[in-house]
């Protein structure tokens, strides 16, 4: 439940591919000893790409769910999990039998046997949690995912484009190979979803997620256009003259006939704690609908911006002088953003880190705190270097938005909390990242704690 994010990625469609890929593997394996080579080879080209196209979206799909209060697509991570599993065991055989094809045909000394890089195994999970237990079928599993560098570099190197017609054997099994590891790591990918979004969202964790979804519809093109319009008819009907403390709250008050019915007595309770207004969210059953949902955030945001202006009222001395700011939201829950508390912060932050590529860490606790408005990491970088904000870093701590970007896929830059291990060594050998060791992933986690502390010791979270 989460319109205010990702806005091109559509789980109607979503849902729509895998089903269509589920119904094509189910019949492809029913089928697999009476098609055609020909036939064969076509449904395995189709399955790739079909298998490809599903695991390039399975990101965002973690980034949305990560980001859903009420877990709702609980029910589909389990079905997906459990017919993917079933996929699973009758898959894994024709990969056995195609490699002791291969074998008997000596393809594989032809391609290069004695360059199988065996650490390949890590970028899928292992098949010991989803196969049999057996040590028989563990070995023929790690020998299969050895294949597979050896298959994509040598094969398809070589081959090229060729007519359906005329392509080799090898190219056929090429493909169960690739189809083989889309499965894998789809069946991971859900199997992971499934556990995340069986545990309980603690209190502090919903807070924030509501916090960011509120922040995500205000910085929308449409969240962006409604508070205009909400803050235009305002002064509209006040004949154009500044409101009074008196007046906000008057309007404030009014806020609730927006409110859909389902998520009234949860506003007009918690509206000013949103931990407790998370909470209340995750306990209404039935699940509300997602237009309900994008409604609330609306008048929450409309809420969250007069509450502002009376905080103004009332705090006028709290008003930031002016300083250059593009990627830090103005403010949080109701509340003024204090740009040089937040810089004298960040200083500190900048203390605890001794190399550049630390500042991933930096903006991955500033999104976790949910400051960061804009996210490009081309506009952080500039802005951290401006110099209204630290203009003389060492050199050694120079960066540009490509030492952020670097890590994108190998680290959810704003959930570092629940940094998973397999997750980050199947995108840092998938993509031949092997210069970053396999514990870069918990120095980094460890170091966001450390730096999140600034934060509480602050208090400017509080």
């Amino acid at each position: 439940m989460n319109t205010a994010t990702k806005p091109s990625f559509n789980y109607e469609s979503f849902d729509r591919q895998m089903e269509g890929f589920l119904s094509m593997s189910y019949l492809m394996i029913d089928e697999w000893d009476e098609c055609t080579s020909e036939e064969m080879t076509s449904d395995l080209y189709s399955l790739c790409i079909k298998g490809a196209r599903l695991c390039n979206m399975i990101d965002t799909d973690l980034a949305l769910q990560q980001q859903d209060l009420t877990q709702s697509r609980h029910g589909k991570n389990q079905d997906y999990y459990l017919r993917l599993n079933e996929i699973m065991r009758p898959l894994s055989e024709l990969i056995f039998k195609a490699m002791d094809e291969m074998k008997q045909q000596k393809t594989l000394k032809r391609l290069g046997a004695s360059e199988v890089q065996m650490d390949f195994s890590l970028l899928m999970p292992k098949l010991q949690d989803l196969l049999s237990p057996t040590t028989e079928e563990n070995a023929r599993s790690k020998e299969a995912f050895a294949l597979l560098p050896m298959l994509f570099n040598a094969i398809e190197n070589e081959l090229g484009l060729i007519p359906i017609s005329q392509i080799p054997w090898e190219l056929s099994v090429l493909n169960l190979f690739k189809y083989f590891a889309s499965i894998c790591l789809l069946l991971f990918h859900f199997q992971s979803l499934a556990k995340m979004t069986d545990e309980e969202v603690n209190s502090e964790e919903a807070g924030r997620i509501l916090t960011g979804l509120v922040q995500g519809y205000v910085d929308s093109e449409k969240g962006q256009e409604e508070l205009r319009k909400f803050i235009a008819v305002m002064k509209y009907e006040h004949d154009g003259l500044l409101l009074s403390a008196t007046e906000l709250m008057a309007e404030r008050r009014q806020l609730i006939k927006l409110v859909p019915s389902a998520f009234q007595t949860c506003f007009m309770e918690n509206i000013d704690d949103m931990s407790a207004l998370a909470m209340s969210i995750v306990s209404i059953r039935p699940l509300p609908n997602e237009d309900d949902f994008e409604t609330l955030l609306s008048v929450v945001a409309k809420y969250q911006w007069i509450s502002e202006r009376l905080y103004e009222h009332d705090h006028p001395e709290s008003i930031s002088p002016e300083i250059f700011n593009e990627v830090f939201h103005t403010s949080k829950n109701g509340k003024p953003v204090n740009m040089k508390r937040l810089r004298k912060v960040i200083e500190k932050m900048i203390g605890m880190i001794d190399k550049k590529n630390h500042w991933f860490c930096i903006y991955s606790v500033l999104k976790y705190r949910n400051y960061i408005k804009d996210p490009v990491a081309t506009h952080f970088a500039q802005q951290m270097q401006h110099h209204d904000w630290f203009p003389n870093l060492p050199k050694h701590l120079h960066f540009s938005g490509e030492t952020l970007t670097e890590y994108n896929g190998y680290l959810n830059d704003n959930t570092y909390p629940t940094w998973n291990k397999e997750r980050y060594e199947i995108f840092r050998l998938g993509k031949g990242k092997k210069k970053w060791s396999p514990t870069l992933w918990l120095k980094f986690q460890r170091l966001c704690y450390e730096l999140d502390e600034c934060f509480v010791d602050d208090k400017l979270d509080r």
